[in-house]
């Protein structure tokens, strides 16, 4: 009982991040994951001596990564889990960061794409996981918010630039004309032929 009750408050505020770069026809995830929260995913130290050792993480990874392609998906893409290797990790290093990668291939080239996402839903509490689309967008997932569609190109802000533009040449203008009032600039002198 009591180990259900700590685990229950473990993911209490469980907090998962990405970093999604979007290329023609897939897109690249890069997960980073507390080690507590993988450790709630698949039993990782086999041996019971207190580390999680390479050959216990090559073991572990494939489910790790397969119910990361299945709770995190794009929809319409078919999901691969990414080979790595990871260093032995005592358990005691609980919120230790883990990243593993997740390829996202697409039918046919996009333009918008639909994410749901549902990781550690299964656990209780609010967990909530953080994307960031290499163009500096964020999306933020949660129970209340579990899918998000969202454009593979930034907005253009192409109407921003314009007064922004003239703001900045009417600045100059009138400090170039406020200079040659003061005389700090002197106006070119007219020269004429003879």
């Amino acid at each position: 009982m009591m180990s259900a009750v700590l685990a229950l408050l473990l993911h209490e505020s469980s907090v998962s991040s990405s970093r999604l770069e979007v290329k023609e026809r897939e897109v690249l995830a890069t997960f980073t994951f507390s080690l507590e929260d993988l450790a709630g995913l698949a039993r990782l130290d086999l041996n019971r001596n207190g580390i999680v050792e390479p050959e216990e993480w090559a073991r572990a990874l494939p489910a790790i990564t397969a119910y990361v392609g299945e709770k995190f998906r794009i929809e319409k893409f078919h999901s691969e889990g990414l080979p790595c290797s990871l260093p032995p990790l005592p358990l005691s290093e609980g919120r230790a960061p883990i990243r593993l990668q997740v390829r996202y291939v697409a039918p046919e080239p996009f333009d918008r794409m639909a994410i749901r996402c549902d990781l550690f839903a299964e656990h209780g509490g609010n967990p909530r996981h953080i994307a960031e689309l290499a163009d500096g967008r964020t999306l933020f997932f949660d129970r209340d918010r579990s899918r998000i569609e969202v454009g593979t190109k930034p907005r253009a802000h192409a109407g921003m630039w314009t007064p922004a533009l003239a703001i900045g040449l009417l600045v100059v203008a009138s400090s170039l004309a406020l200079f040659r009032a003061r005389g700090i600039i002197l106006a070119p002198r007219k020269t004429t032929r003879l």
